[in-house]
């Protein structure tokens, strides 16, 4: 017989993680009626979910405590069709040795994606010159563009799975790479043909563009100092995909404003209620906004559209793997999954 699951998150979520495709596979390996259950549901009615072996779930996902494993005595593997899952698990789960994965490796790859695609545009110059056009500065010295070619250097902040994909798309062109990760070998810099950069402050210093990936730990609030963005060449760039609050965000503002060479591209800040505003104008973070050399998106980095199929695809396969009693490619420990951004 084949091991009872369910989709456990909330109904839109589900639509965007688990396309047409995936839920037919699921329903093929799994005894499934491809429905998405919320919380309330599975506590209304605990007796139609004992036999319950495996989970599918992703963003919008109810909080794993002991209320809802009550009514899940049978769950041994939950397969997460999105990256962190901090807000997730708990104590209880932990304690009951379910089987735990994270399509975290499928939503680095349109983060690394974007990001590199970033840096491309920050080495033209293309954010700081678009917007001398539309100040009627129309003259361009090439020579001072550095563009994506040997001599320029490009800093990559934690060597994730977000900063590791960077790194080898990097290879692709004629730049040097060098990255700041305390935590990562040798052998893992030598593999990627990263240079290793012993402190946050060398890097700034160095290099022409710098892009943030660590994780949002306490840790690692603030970690992004005004004195570090001070530091950078003329003309460079500062990039946040991973998170606002690594970055002293006062101090870089007012760092952007004395210095109106560099520029920062952010897809994520401290207070992301500006990106659902309706009257942005009258946002605490209009300084953002105002800053002339600021570039925003609005947290798009990550899996958007029909990208999250992906992180389906990803939670699909390790259930195949676990099936099959094969590796699984993903499989989160306590310690790991307290580190996921």
């Amino acid at each position: 017989m084949k091991p009872r699951s369910i989709f456990l998150l909330d109904a839109e979520q589900f639509r965007i993680i688990y396309g047409e495709e995936a839920v037919s596979s699921v329903r093929e390996i799994t005894d499934n009626d491809g429905l998405p259950y919320s919380r309330e549901t599975i506590l209304a009615r605990p007796e139609h979910f004992k036999d319950v072996e495996i989970v599918f779930s992703g963003w919008g996902a109810p909080i794993m405590d002991e209320e809802i494993l009550t009514c899940l005595p049978g769950l041994r593997a939950f397969f997460y069709g999105a990256g962190t899952v901090r807000k997730v698990v708990t104590d209880a789960f932990w304690e009951r040795g379910i089987v735990l994965t994270s399509s975290y490796q499928a939503n680095a790859v349109p983060v690394a994606e974007y990001t590199c695609a970033l840096i491309i545009l920050s080495l033209k110059h293309a954010f700081r010159l678009c917007q001398n056009i539309k100040l009627g500065k129309l003259c361009t010295d090439r020579e001072a563009i550095p563009g994506m070619y040997r001599g320029t250097t490009v800093g990559i902040i934690a060597l994730g799975a977000i900063g590791r994909l960077v790194c080898e798309m990097l290879t692709r062109y004629d730049v040097d790479v060098v990255a700041y990760d305390p935590f990562a070998s040798e052998a893992l810099f030598q593999e990627l043909n990263v240079q290793r950069i012993d402190s946050l402050e060398a890097l700034f210093e160095q290099c022409d563009v710098v892009s943030l990936h660590a994780p949002w730990l306490k840790e690692t609030e603030n970690m992004i100092t005004g004195s570090m963005l001070a530091s950078m060449p003329r003309y460079a760039t500062f990039i946040n995909s991973s998170r606002g609050a690594i970055v002293d965000e006062v101090a870089m503002c007012n760092v952007l404003r004395r210095r109106e060479d560099l520029t920062a591209v952010l897809d994520v800040i401290q207070d992301e209620s500006l990106f659902y505003a309706t009257d942005v104008s009258h946002a605490r973070y209009s300084q953002l906004l105002e800053l002339p050399n600021v570039f925003i998106t609005p947290h798009i980095a990550g899996s958007t559209g029909r990208e999250c199929f992906r992180m389906g695809e990803w939670a699909l396969e390790e259930c195949r793997r676990y099936l099959n009693g094969e590796p699984l490619m993903s499989a989160l420990t306590r310690e790991f999954a307290a580190l996921l951004a």
